[in-house]
């Protein structure tokens, strides 16, 4: 019996405000699908939000409170960095995500680049949903919506290769007349240090475009 696929959760419950019953819902649904690995919510507020401190204790789970100068209902930079990192980890097959307004697109695709499901949860359908493979919709009836059968094309790593050594130029022949000492053999110059790996370079330009997006709000 091959085994469960693993998603992540990650809930951005300030910018998505639904009552933790619509949460649960979702969860239930999601569950078809997969089992939950580990959940994170970002802008967590023990007042405002105070109906998902039970399921956040109970699971150990991770629970930041909001960004000082967020805007209300915009994306938290700190959800796209951790799914960007989490991508790499070959034990997590999918994400669901739970975001503000703003354009994760260039996420979305990093994540199906990595061949993982995402599955985005929403009270309406909006161009971010549209691009990922599945939606649920946050209401008590949560119901799931198939958009994309298939992911973006796998990300392959790319090889590194060392740049070859350098060596000294050899001095030109000292003159009959007046020999000069012998000269030490000039060393080899030590190897360029390897380029960053392509994951590296990939998640630079995702968070070039994030932080352009940003600045332009």
């Amino acid at each position: 019996m091959a085994a469960a696929k693993k998603y992540v959760v990650l809930a951005d419950i300030e910018s998505i405000r639904v009552p933790f019953a619509v949460f649960a819902a979702a969860l239930e649904e999601l569950s078809n699908f997969g089992e939950v690995a580990v959940c994170k919510f970002y802008g967590y507020s023990a007042k405002r939000t105070k109906d998902y401190g039970e399921f956040i204790q109970e699971n150990s789970y991770d629970a930041l409170s909001s960004l000082p100068k967020k805007r209300k209902g915009k994306l938290d930079l700190r959800q796209v960095i951790d799914a960007a990192r989490l991508a790499q980890y070959p034990n997590v097959d999918g994400f669901f995500l739970m975001y503000g307004k703003g354009d994760i697109t260039p996420l979305i695709a990093y994540l199906k680049g990595y061949g993982k499901d995402v599955i985005a949860g929403v009270i309406e359908p909006d161009k971010n949903s549209a691009l990922c493979n599945k939606v649920i919709t946050l209401d008590m009836n949560a119901a799931i919506q198939t958009v994309l059968p298939s992911g973006y094309k796998k990300v392959v790593p790319g090889e590194v290769v060392e740049r070859p050594k350098r060596v000294a130029a050899p001095k030109p022949a000292a003159q009959p007349a007046a020999a000069a000492p012998a000269q030490p053999a000039a060393q080899p110059a030590a190897a360029a240090p390897a380029g960053n790996s392509a994951e590296d370079a990939q998640f630079a330009m995702l968070m070039e475009q994030f932080n352009k997006i940003i600045a332009g709000e």
